[in-house]
């Protein structure tokens, strides 16, 4: 996966400073560190949100 690729969220739903991100949710990659992405997620009412994500949390959209 590489910046502005597309992923989808394979960790259980949680939640986030009061919003609920959730399983199986389609996230774009902004920044890729060592073991962790910058992702963004739209949520339901579309206002983006970065998130810090383990790899092993994020599957590529094929």
């Amino acid at each position: 996966m590489k910046p502005g690729d597309k992923a989808k969220l394979i960790k259980p739903t949680f939640l986030n400073k009061g919003i609920f991100i959730f399983t199986g949710s389609t996230v774009e990659i902004k920044e890729i560190q060592s073991d962790k992405a910058i992702v963004v997620y739209n949520d339901k009412e579309g206002y983006p949100h970065d998130l810090e994500m383990n790899l092993t949390d994020l599957t590529p959209l094929s």
